[in-house]
């Protein structure tokens, strides 16, 4: 077996007949991506189908492929691998290419070699010719600027650079958290705990006082349970008060975002909850659970997330408050709207609310880590 080394995690594997992407980890067996054997059918996994719109059988047969294409991108800088999709297949898609693997190559002339060789074994595994693509001789357009800092996402605000010298270093992006957010946890924990003593003080003088309770009735058939009632009350109250606490004393309320460590960190406070290298990062995921109004749609739930390279993903934000001011200005609501539902690539031109917006500044900090997209309508 022959194999090529991608990334730090991905490995291409081939030898007569056969031919494998995998994910390989320290403690874990590696994982199959991509998989072709002696019956050339190209197999892959549910991941994949997602992120490349594949069927969801997890295999599409020779037939469907008609060619294994090698291109270079000026767009990511990299040799780009994939399979050509026969008409029936690529119907409803904006290109007939299927990138199967990427190997990032800013000066076009190092993986030449590997992504050629990794080309070649893929086309003689499936029984289809290998063609290589001419690169562009003209230098790519200019690229379409991100939305300007700071953003406000929710109770969150995105800063750094010029938006914000005195508090963030050369090459960092910071997430604030609002301070009315504190605030109204304490307002909700002071409440609780009034609660909680009006209801522990009822129960403890009905227990202690030798007035009679009231007759069954239907909301209580046994009155003899009103003051334990109480007490369970209290203590779930009690409950909450001590999660508000926990969430007062470990939720992050900062996330710096440092191109010169390519790292993301966040803290509460003054301490440390989680550190992540841009190693480990494979991309950068956005979803955004979308209701269609009559007047103006809405976002009833929004998040950021980081997909590791061990296959499982970091909350970075969330936002749970319903957004009607979500969509940027000038932006064609009905157009995004109009917009199929799952996950896709997103891309600068495509950006169509702040949380998107700040998404693409928080992947281009970390090393222009890829963003995926994950609409979903309500």
């Amino acid at each position: 077996m022959t194999q090529i080394t991608v990334s730090d995690h991905i490995v291409v594997e081939f030898g007569t007949g056969s031919w494998q992407l995998l994910r390989r980890s320290d403690a874990v067996e590696p994982k199959q991506i991509v998989g072709v054997q002696e019956d050339a059918r190209f197999r892959y996994n549910t991941f994949f189908a997602t992120t490349r719109g594949l069927p969801d059988e997890g295999e599409i047969p020779r037939r469907a492929i008609r060619e294994v294409a090698l291109r270079w991108s000026y767009k990511t800088e990299a040799w780009q691998l994939g399979i050509r999709l026969a008409p029936k297949l690529a119907a409803g898609r904006a290109d007939s290419f299927c990138e199967v693997l990427r190997f990032i190559d800013p000066n076009r002339i190092a993986y030449e070699d590997e992504a050629k060789q990794a080309g070649q074994a893929l086309a003689d595994a499936l029984g289809k010719p290998f063609v290589q693509s001419e690169p562009l001789l003209s230098p790519p357009p200019e690229p379409i600027p991100l939305i300007p800092l700071p953003i406000a996402v929710g109770i969150w605000r995105l800063q750094g650079g010029e938006s914000s010298p005195a508090q963030t270093a050369p090459g960092e992006l910071q997430l604030q958290r609002a301070k009315s957010w504190q605030r109204a946890k304490v307002r909700q924990l002071l409440w609780y705990a009034l609660l909680a003593v009006v209801y522990a003080w009822v129960a403890a003088a009905t227990l202690s006082s030798d007035l009679a309770l009231p007759n069954a009735g239907t909301l209580i058939p046994n009155p003899q349970l009103l003051p334990y009632l109480g007490i369970g009350i209290m203590l779930l109250l009690l409950g909450m008060i001590a999660y508000l606490l926990w969430q007062l004393r470990r939720d992050p309320d900062t996330i710096v975002i440092s191109s010169y460590e390519r790292s993301i960190t966040a803290r509460c406070g003054q301490d440390l909850r989680w550190r992540i290298h841009a190693n480990n990062i494979q991309s950068i995921y956005v979803s955004e659970l979308v209701k269609k109004h009559r007047r103006r749609p809405a976002v009833h739930h929004s998040e950021i997330n980081l997909h590791l390279v061990s296959g499982r993903f970091q909350r970075v934000i969330v936002e749970t408050e319903k957004l009607h001011d979500a969509f940027l200005p000038k932006i064609s609501e009905q157009a995004a709207l109009e917009a199929p539902p799952g996950v896709s690539l997103l891309h600068p031109p495509q950006v169509s609310t702040a949380l998107q917006g700040a998404a693409l500044h928080i992947a281009t900090c970390l090393g222009n880590l890829p963003v995926w997209y994950d609409r979903r309508f309500k």
